[in-house]
């Protein structure tokens, strides 16, 4: 157990020497001078701040008060409010040596009414934080894990950002978090989009897909926006993409599933929230595709044409994919969720960039149309951030595909969800919910399938076998000489392609398959 001293210095001197520290420190970050910067009340903060420490050989600094907090629970959270309503900037009793000396900062605190406690924001407004790279985490009893980690961020403008981090106070996790944004962090300085390997496709209906690495959404220079300057995490280079994650050759697979992991469109949890989704899903006989989509300060509608893309590019390649198009499923957590909600409600079939952008000019891709047999909304709900969307004649307007709710006893959302999930049910969509006893937001796989994972397979299963099987069946349909039959991307038999609408098309015969575009 590490001692707190009273002076930062000392203390700064006593963590880097601390015998624990991992013997991959030096690995991190490039080898980079790393801080851990933190605000604990309970001790659960520190707990996380340590471990950070301990993998990273970064120096802990403990920011603490100059007038302490209570320590009655109530008075504290008393206390806690008047300063947030006031926007007060508590005092720090001490600071930080050489922090110039510094190229990441991990930053973290625990969520204090809903967000950041003031003396966060006291420490942010203390420093320079131009160069460096921050790294936000928190933790919390039940929910706003990621209010309060778009609160650290927005604290810090001038700093890069990584994925942030949050807890209910226990360490597991912390190893895989700090792997995973030591790659971005590499990936941000080598000057990269964030992909990871396996080779970068475009987004073309042509050629083959990819069975591994990264799918760009879009030509780098023709990415509509209306959001011009953008500043954020993903680098003035980012293109929006999607990284790829298929079943063996060997296995027939069941769909697809896109994963829009959360984050409060501050950043992506694409480690939780995406690739231990895809891990879990894909010996399920799923093929996986996790979606980087912009962030803030883009909007929630540019996001919703970069989900379109990767729907339309895994409905445009799904016989390189060995599905059936109309075996296409979403899954999102919080954020991700709404996102997928968003595009369900607003963004279906063939609208497409130029409704946003005027000037944008639709490619070969935007012809095929944007559908998904089911969304998996873990706790997550259609509407905005924050605040469900409810109106039962809207949502029956829309269509849904079946839903699947998952959310936790504990999280501060469930009211929502729960409304959410009974107004999507009374517009006549089928809704599936299960309820995590005890279990707060940003649980992610939950840790194993038996979770909610294999409850969704079993749900997804059942939807999609019951959809017309098209483009992935094991003998597709021609007639007696074995003359080609057309297939559109929803896998219906097209019988006169020369009156057929403009758009993408499969021609199967005894001898294989190809794609056209009309």
């Amino acid at each position: 157990m590490l001692l707190f001293l009273a002076c930062a210095g000392t203390w700064l001197a006593a963590c880097a020497s601390e015998p624990g520290a991992s013997a991959r420190a030096g690995e991190y970050f490039d080898g980079r001078r790393v801080l851990v910067a933190y605000f604990s009340w309970s001790g659960n903060t520190q707990r996380v701040a340590q471990e950070i420490g301990r993998i990273t050989g970064g120096d802990l600094f403990r920011i603490e008060p100059v007038t302490p907090y209570p320590t009655d629970y109530t008075e504290c959270t008393e206390v806690a409010l008047a300063e947030r309503d006031s926007d007060a900037r508590p005092a720090i009793r001490e600071t930080v040596a050489d922090f110039d000396d510094y190229d990441v900062v991990f930053l973290g605190c625990p969520v204090w009414w809903h967000t950041a406690p003031m003396i966060i924001a006291t420490f942010a407004e203390s420093y320079d934080f131009e160069g460096k790279t921050v790294v936000p985490f928190c933790t919390y009893a039940s929910t706003y894990r990621d209010e309060t980690l778009q609160r650290i961020a927005d604290l810090t403008p001038a700093a890069s950002h990584l994925t942030g981090f949050g807890s209910t106070g226990s360490v597991s996790g912390v190893q895989s978090w700090i792997d995973l944004i030591n790659e971005e962090w590499n990936e941000q300085n080598a000057g990269g989009s964030g992909s990871v390997g396996g080779g970068v496709a475009e987004p073309s209906v042509d050629g083959p897909a990819p069975m591994e690495g990264t799918v760009n959404l879009w030509r780098a220079g023709d990415i509509p926006a209306v959001t011009q300057g953008a500043s954020n995490s993903d680098g003035p280079d980012f293109v929006p993409n999607m990284e790829v994650f298929t079943v063996d050759e060997s296995v027939a697979p069941k769909g697809a599933v896109i994963i829009c992991p959360g984050g409060a469109f501050v950043f992506r949890s694409v480690q939780a929230e995406g690739y231990d989704v895809a891990h879990m899903l894909v010996p399920m006989g799923y093929q996986c595709f996790v979606v980087n989509y912009r962030i803030v300060p883009y909007t929630m509608q540019e996001s919703a044409l970069d989900l379109q893309r990767a729907i339309r590019y895994v409905r445009a390649h799904a016989a390189d994919y060995r599905i059936d198009p109309a075996d296409i499923a979403l899954v999102g957590f919080s954020a991700g969720g709404i996102l997928n909600g968003e595009v369900l409600l607003n963004w279906r079939g063939l609208a497409n960039a130029s409704s946003l952008v005027p000037s944008y000019q639709p490619d070969e891709l935007d012809n095929v149309p944007v559908e998904a047999c089911a969304v998996g909304m873990i706790y997550a709900f259609y509407g905005r951030l924050s605040v469900s969307m409810n109106d039962v004649e809207t949502l029956r307007a829309a269509d849904l595909p079946p839903a699947f709710y998952c959310w936790g006893s504990n999280d501060g959302f469930a009211g929502q969800f729960r409304q959410n999930s009974d107004a999507v049910r009374q517009a006549g969509c089928e809704t599936e919910v299960h309820i995590l006893q005890g279990y707060p937001h940003g649980y992610g796989t939950g840790g194993s399938p038996s979770v909610w994972g294999n409850d969704f397979d079993a749900f997804l299963t059942r939807v999609m076998s019951g959809n017309a099987s098209g483009i992935a069946a094991p003998a597709l349909p021609t007639d007696d000489e074995g003359t080609t039959v057309v297939y559109d991307t929803s896998g219906r038999i097209v019988d006169d392609l020369s009156t057929a609408p403009s758009g993408v098309y499969i021609l199967r015969s005894a001898t294989g398959s190809r794609k056209i575009l009309k």
